[in-house]
């Protein structure tokens, strides 16, 4: 499959959050699991009180409002006009940035990113995981998760087609590994979808992420 084919794929799936935006948000409108939570609070604990952090494809923006009551900074982002227009009407600010193509900023002391890489094709995954690692400060956190597995497909709903991408836990360790960035914890969950794994890794001292392919 070609670049152009991976992004169209991607795209596609953000056309699908475009139009379920509310009824996904209401879905995940929850108290989050203990797992879940102490994910949160072992990012906070590294990049500390005050900490810079991104958060790309923020969705509802549930994760932000957590991070920023234990106190740090996120910036929050999304590709999908219906999840940025329903935070911005909660009052949150949110902007629009595609972490395939778009500029992270940073450094940043954290980078979360929840619930997306499977939305990523294959080919791709390698040039993200690549922008993210430069754009932490050497010793910054990322918090990640991804769908276990070795199996690609096309889900189908009402409302549009998503792309799910799946990774084996040792093929991601070593992805990430390669461009410096260490895990320091997992979680692993049964979801109505499969398993899936959190992980927190930190990028090393001496890292010199490789470029974007």
């Amino acid at each position: 499959m070609t670049r152009s084919d991976e992004l169209a794929r991607n795209r596609a799936t953000v056309a699908g959050y475009d139009a379920s935006a509310e009824s996904y948000a209401a879905e995940t409108d929850h108290a989050p699991t203990s797992d879940h939570v102490e994910a949160l609070e072992r990012l906070v604990a590294w990049v500390g009180p005050g900490g810079r952090v991104l958060e790309v494809a923020s969705g509802p923006g549930w994760d932000a409002d957590r991070l920023e009551a234990m106190g740090v900074q996120v910036r929050r982002t999304d590709l999908s006009d219906g999840f940025i227009a329903f935070q911005r009407n909660r009052g949150r600010v949110v902007e629009s940035l595609d972490v395939i193509t778009g500029d992270l900023g940073g450094p940043w002391d954290g980078i979360v990113a929840l619930y997306v890489i499977q939305h990523i094709g294959r080919d791709l995954v390698e040039g993200v995981v690549a922008r993210i690692a430069a754009a932490l400060h050497p010793g910054g956190t990322l918090l990640m998760s991804f769908q276990a597995g070795d199996g690609e497909r096309l889900s189908e709903a009402p409302e549009g087609v998503y792309q799910v991408v799946q990774w084996a836990e040792a093929a991601m360790a070593a992805l990430l590994s390669r461009h410096g960035l260490l895990i320091d914890r997992r979680w692993v969950f049964e979801g109505r979808e499969g398993q899936w794994i959190t992980v927190i890794a930190r990028r090393t001292e001496d890292a010199r992420p490789i470029g974007d392919g």
